[in-house]
């Protein structure tokens, strides 16, 4: 739909089911562009709410809990990033807006929308990677690893302060925007999240990354130490359109920075064709 033929969106908060896992998702917006916001790895979809006052007003926006997370159901099963990607297309499915799609991706959410644009290239127009995690090296398979089974066996409190000393680094802490992030984090059942540390334990999105067609926007956390500005911009080398910029934040973009990422979506579906 053109961004100047807008169908106001009633705010639908709404569920919907697919191989057996119900999802959770919202919609809401103005009626222009879909862009589908994909949280990260922990989060839920109460990440995105820094960047909605900035994008409803000219977008379709459509957010939902990935499958173990926030009020999606919980899982029991191992699953893979495939899984989350059909999770996708189911959500997809059931919300409706009007394709081509701007999917944002935040740190793993990033990964769920390289493989939806490389399984679905026509219903893709671009990609926001948001500090993307799209690979997995030995030390970080491991780290994920013992990470999944320490939460399943002793609850999220065992690993909260640590995950998020890494990803959420003190020095850039606003000190409510940080209690209630963590807290978040805590209400994560620890067996699901577990279980998603462990479908990206062997990712690595090499060629699919190298396959896109689509215009992205790379965008690298100045003070990330998990996805560090100089791996990105490798990373962005493999792309075929892509633009690569840093802003001040860590990890953790859509919660720590929300105002420069939604000026920087906003701009990028803009511009774009």
């Amino acid at each position: 739909m053109s961004e100047n033929v807008r169908r106001p969106v009633d705010h639908i908060d709404g569920w919907t089911e697919t191989s057996g896992v119900s999802l959770r998702y919202v919609v809401s917006g103005n009626g222009g562009p879909s862009v589908v916001l994909i949280h990260e790895l922990g989060g839920t979809l109460d990440s995105w709410t820094g960047v909605l006052g900035a994008l409803e007003p000219h977008c379709t926006v459509l957010r939902f809990d990935q499958r173990g997370h926030g009020l999606s159901e919980k899982v029991r099963e191992p699953f893979m990033l495939d899984d989350q990607v059909d999770d996708l297309e189911a959500v997809l499915g059931a919300a409706q807006p009007d394709a081509p799609h701007w999917l944002v991706g935040a740190a793993a959410g990033a990964a769920v929308a390289v493989k939806f644009a490389a399984r679905h290239p026509q219903h893709v127009a671009g990609i926001v990677m948001c500090a993307p995690a799209l690979n997995a090296d030995s030390s970080r398979s491991t780290y994920l690893q013992s990470r999944s089974a320490l939460a399943t066996t002793h609850g999220m409190r065992a690993i909260a302060d640590a995950s998020l000393e890494r990803s959420y680094p003190e020095a850039i802490r606003d000190a409510a925007v940080y209690r209630d992030y963590r807290a978040r984090f805590l209400a994560n059942d620890p067996v699901s999240y577990g279980l998603a540390n462990q479908a990206l334990s062997d990712m690595e999105l090499r060629d699919e990354l190298r396959a896109l067609r689509c215009a992205c926007l790379v965008l690298a956390g100045r003070y990330d130490t998990l996805r560090p500005p100089d791996l990105l911009k490798a990373q962005a080398a493999l792309l075929a359109r892509a633009r690569f910029v840093e802003i001040d934040c860590a990890h953790l973009m859509p919660v720590q920075a929300p105002a420069e990422l939604a000026s920087y979506i906003l701009d990028f579906v803009r511009r774009r064709p």
